[in-house]
């Protein structure tokens, strides 16, 4: 599957039956990007994928744009986002999101609440740099 433009629902491999996203619940302008917990409602771990300069996109969730501060992905309100590059990964319908500065998003591990991360990618391809698309309709 190709990426295109829409709406996504974005899991990891190390937990595909769970998504990622923000707490709506949290009334702040700067929200963690974290494994999503049974009470965040459905427009908390929707994602809208807009196409930037070809290869590079926007990735907004809760109509947050998302970006890296410390090596920590957040979704910020009303300020601009990150360009990210998604690229495919070794299995069939996953990918990995690449900042502009050849950092990987990383989810060190898959337990509730987890904040994904920045990393370089290392030589042996772990499962916490894996993340999978699932286009939702429109």
């Amino acid at each position: 599957m190709t990426i295109t433009p829409g709406l996504y629902r974005i899991t990891t491999r190390l937990r595909p039956d769970t998504p990622i996203g923000v707490d709506p619940l949290i009334l702040s302008a700067i929200k963690p990007v974290v494994v999503a917990i049974p009470r965040f409602s459905p427009e908390g771990t929707t994602w809208r994928v807009l196409e930037e300069d070809g290869q590079l996109y926007l990735l907004l969730v809760h109509t947050a744009n998302t970006r890296s501060e410390e090596n920590k992905v957040y979704a910020y309100y009303s300020e601009p986002g990150e360009r990210w590059k998604i690229d495919d990964s070794p299995g069939p319908g996953e990918y990995s999101t690449v900042s502009r500065d050849n950092m990987f998003w990383y989810l060190p591990r898959a337990a509730d609440l987890t904040q994904v991360e920045l990393m370089t990618m290392c030589f042996n391809h772990e499962e916490g740099y894996d993340f999978n698309f699932e286009r939702l309709v429109e």
